[in-house]
């Protein structure tokens, strides 16, 4: 595409040089990823101003430059400058990828928890209804079983990132796609330039304060979302959160909401609940008429949400209730989300991403009711560093709640001492008889837990989930928690054999 077509998607130009008839092959917003022919987006703000980095990117073959201040390029580079570059960067990757969304039905979900499981689930359900389905979000991007892209490390990935999956998405028949939107991407601009037929929003809880400041301001973040849809849309609000309300009082009019929950007030709302160890059973109330669920994969109340809110998602895009219901039957979890790890051992297993105060709450609560009497409960897992401290101690005080031994450990420390993290996690701590225990290498906390489980225990490795990094400041052999666990409870029970069986 020309540059000067391009460049007519943007407003908020403050100057532009140089623009023509270069040709413009990709979009780039990190200059280390800046191939011959890109149009370079110096994102500012954070810790990075990437201005500083338009002569590597020019270097490397830029075709042109968008900034927020005047920069100095080479003759034949092209330099527009704007009030905003991320805003910038979504309208350039919208006209680029030539608004790929459009031949898409898509869902976008936001809230703290339970993003990741309900996109899966509403890809599950247009898979099983022959809709070929995608995702983008924490876990990759996916259309059906194929992975296109692994992790990024965002939530919500850049919006460039975002377009060209949509994009290669469309190119190989996609129909939908559930997308996670984060908070922060809502507020960098990553997604102003999709029009999504359906938002979800699951839940607001502590988490990620040291950005937003205040409860207000995420959850005005999230409200972006809503306020954005445009008439013929579907709000799909979760009524059991203390703001849900609000967000349905966010939405524009023009817009259908569908309330979902255990809220006897709720659109589609679960009734008569049957928790197993592994799955759930309970019949599911809608405005499209009533339906029995068995999900046998889907362990815990949140995830009867998860489910819920995936459920009410299918009929605003007017998939209908019973077959997305019957889908649950076959449904797993996203990967990393109450992962069972089985190798035959006489204790239970579990890998889970939950991180914040009210997923371990939700988590943990749930296996205790359905715990064999008399096992114990072992959590390991810690906190991130750089990010909200004041949600560390009211971790320690959830977790000994719930749980009998907590063995705390590094997760993403940063520069932060991994040490005085987990001091500060133990201090909230409350419960009497709970033991706690500081092991600051991952791979040897996992591994010191997996040897304190007894017959019938279960034992839970929180917080990380399938990522594969470990922001650490020192060599590590943890590869995910995922595979660390199974490696480390393969060498236990080859160590100990029939003992452990």
């Amino acid at each position: 595409m020309q540059l000067k077509e391009l460049a007519a998607a943007l407003t908020g130009v403050m100057l532009a040089e140089g623009i023509g008839e270069q040709e413009v092959t990709g979009l780039a917003a990190d200059s280390r990823q800046v191939k011959p022919g890109d149009l370079f987006v110096c994102i500012t703000g954070g810790r990075v101003d990437a201005t500083q980095y338009v002569g590597d990117a020019v270097a490397k073959g830029a075709a042109a430059v968008v900034a927020q201040r005047p920069v100095t390029v080479p003759a034949g580079v092209g330099l527009i400058v704007v009030e905003e570059a991320r805003l910038a960067l979504s309208a350039l990757a919208d006209r680029f990828y030539g608004s790929p969304w459009r031949q898409l039905k898509s869902v976008g979900i936001t809230g703290t928890n339970g993003k990741t499981t309900t996109a899966f689930l509403i890809k599950q359900m247009g898979m099983a209804l022959d809709r070929l389905t995608g995702v983008i979000g924490t876990a990759g991007n996916y259309l059906g079983d194929v992975e296109l892209e692994a992790k990024s490390g965002y939530t919500t990935p850049e919006a460039h990132n975002i377009h060209r999956a949509l994009a290669a998405m469309v190119a190989r028949g996609g129909e939908a796609v559930a997308m996670e939107v984060s908070s922060h991407a809502l507020e960098q601009h990553r997604t102003d330039h999709i029009h999504f037929d359906v938002a979800v929003f699951t839940n607001l809880t502590h988490e990620h304060l040291d950005y937003h400041k205040t409860m207000e301001g995420y959850f005005e973040a999230k409200a972006k979302l809503f306020r954005s849809l445009r008439p013929g849309a579907v709000a799909v609000i979760n009524l059991d959160d203390p703001w849900g309300e609000r967000m349905v009082a966010a939405v524009p009019a023009g817009v259908q909401i569908l309330t979902y929950g255990f809220h006897e007030k709720a659109a589609v709302r679960a009734v008569d609940l049957a928790l197993s160890p592994v799955g759930a059973r309970y019949r599911v109330i809608s405005p499209a008429g009533e339906v029995a669920v068995d999900a046998p994969g889907l362990f815990g109340t949140y995830n009867v949400s998860n489910a819920l809110a995936a459920l009410a998602a299918c009929m605003g895009l007017g998939w209908g209730l019973a077959r997305p219901a019957q889908s649950l039957a076959q449904a797993v979890t996203a990967p990393g989300r109450f992962e069972r790890i089985d190798l035959g051992q006489a204790f239970h297993v579990i890998v889970d991403y939950a991180h914040t105060p009210d997923g371990f709450e939700k988590l943990l609560s749930d296996v205790v009711k359905v715990k064999e009497p008399g096992a114990k409960v072992i959590v390991v897992f810690g906190s991130a560093g750089h990010r909200d401290q004041t949600k560390r101690p009211t971790m320690g005080q959830v977790a000994g709640d719930f749980g009998d031994i907590l063995v705390l450990t590094e997760e993403d420390p940063r520069t932060e001492s991994a040490l005085q993290i987990c001091e500060q996690i133990a201090a909230g701590v409350r419960r009497p008889g709970v033991k706690v225990e500081i092991i600051e290498d991952r791979v040897e906390a996992i591994d010191r837990a997996l040897r304190l489980a007894a017959p019938h225990d279960v034992l839970l490795v929180l917080g990380k989930g399938r990522e594969t990094e470990l922001e650490v400041n020192h060599p590590t052999t943890w590869i995910d928690d995922v595979t660390t666990t199974i490696d480390l409870l393969q060498a236990l029970l080859a160590e100990r054999g029939a003992e452990a069986l």
